[in-house]
């Protein structure tokens, strides 16, 4: 095997480690490293393993000890080059362990940081090399680069519908259309985001508890449970507010929303979050999607009615899609499908990227991406369990 060859193999192995910090490193970025020495032989190995934590290259350089001097760091990410929150540069940490060179896989999306490092390495004569499975490790980014770049969470939607396309029949009955495979990996994918949505529609007709009871644990917090309700309608009744528990329950409204309907929420214990409201006077989703993100969502999963959405796709706060199709047919003029509200001529209509079917149970699962592909083979909604 050429060096060439050994650091792309070293590169992808890097990848396996860093796929170890999956969902408890966010806000921060999945990074994998490996120390080899002056023959080449691997002697040092490290992930991001928790938020606030020491950095990949930390790790393995710790392991390798003195082995590292004169050595090659192959990292998944340009190390830091700026005082972070929790961590220091870890530049600092890779010069002072004497390496002769530094393989990088993909730059930083974090401007404070982003192409700071191979200066600062190669002025202090150190060799680097970037891009080596440049476009594997940019993969495993994606979902960081995502919410970094739009201030919104990485959001799934999913819905299931009929095999004529609806996703409940004329009198609103919906339970159940999917197949309990296609159900049982619902629960698992909500084990594994931090924000479950729904709109006001849903609470009231589906009286949801939002939670992931039926998926393996995940040793994740449970998933906070979000309500888009505009005017706060949704009766307080209902199991996202009274079935506590450990998932809180936060709902987002706008200001025109009654004070005493607000008050009646924060008693119980619900978060209420007020945002500005779209010329239709409903909820801004651009504005609520942020608020999320700024509250500490970095994954959510969209379970909404056919209203919201059809707002949510439009407005443009969706990533990926994960649709349901069941082997039942429905049928009737009045029964809903999956989106309401305007449209969009075929030849402008979004299309999925990378979109792929498969089976679930009896059910057929087509998965994709809005807004162009993530680069390289980003695993898509399903396999959320072992991305990040």
């Amino acid at each position: 095997m050429t060096f060439t060859a050994r650091l792309g193999s070293e590169m992808l192995a890097a990848l396996e480690l860093a796929r170890q910090g999956c969902f408890r490193v966010e806000p921060n970025p999945l990074v994998g490293a490996v120390v080899l020495d002056r023959d080449g032989s691997a002697v040092g190995r490290g992930h991001h393993d928790v938020y606030g934590g020491p950095h990949a290259e930390v790790h393995a350089l710790a392991a390798a000890g003195h082995a590292a001097r004169g050595g090659t760091l192959v990292v998944t990410l340009e190390p830091c080059a700026h005082t972070a929150k929790k961590t220091p540069p870890c530049v600092e940490v890779v010069l002072s362990a004497g390496l002769a060179r530094v393989v990088i896989g993909a730059a930083d999306p974090n401007d404070a940081t982003a192409g700071r490092a191979a200066p600062r390495l190669r002025a202090a004569g150190v060799e680097v090399v970037e891009g080596v499975e440049g476009a594997a490790c940019a993969a495993a980014l994606a979902r960081y680069a995502w919410h970094r770049g739009t201030g919104v969470p990485w959001t799934i939607a999913k819905w299931a519908m009929s095999a004529d396309g609806r996703s409940a029949d004329a009198a609103g009955a919906s339970r159940w259309i999917s197949g309990p495979e296609s159900r049982a990996l619902v629960h698992e994918l909500r084990a594994r985001v931090e924000a479950v949505i729904v709109g006001a529609g849903t609470v009231v007709a589906d009286d949801p508890r939002l939670t992931a009871r039926d998926a393996a644990p995940s040793g994740l917090p449970p998933a906070r449970r979000v309500v888009i309700d505009s005017g706060l309608r949704a009766p307080l009744e209902r199991r996202v507010y009274t079935e506590t528990g450990d998932a809180a329950t936060t709902v987002i409204c706008t200001a025109a929303a009654a004070p005493e309907r607000r008050r009646a929420l924060t008693g119980v214990g619900v978060v209420v979050e007020v945002v500005a409201a779209d010329p239709d006077g409903r909820v801004d989703l651009v504005a609520a999607f942020r608020r999320l993100h700024a509250t500490g969502v970095r994954r959510a999963l969209l379970e909404a009615g056919p209203r919201l959405t059809g707002a949510a796709l439009r407005a443009g706060v969706v990533r990926q899609v994960a649709a349901f199709t069941a082997p039942v047919i429905v049928g009737g003029d009045t029964a809903p499908t999956p989106f309401a509200g305007p449209g969009w001529h075929l030849a402008g209509a979004p299309r999925l990227a990378a979109a792929r079917a498969s089976a679930c149970g009896a059910d057929a699962l087509l998965e994709g991406y809005l807004g162009g592909p993530p680069a390289g083979p980003e695993p898509g909604p399903t396999a959320v369990s072992r991305s990040g």
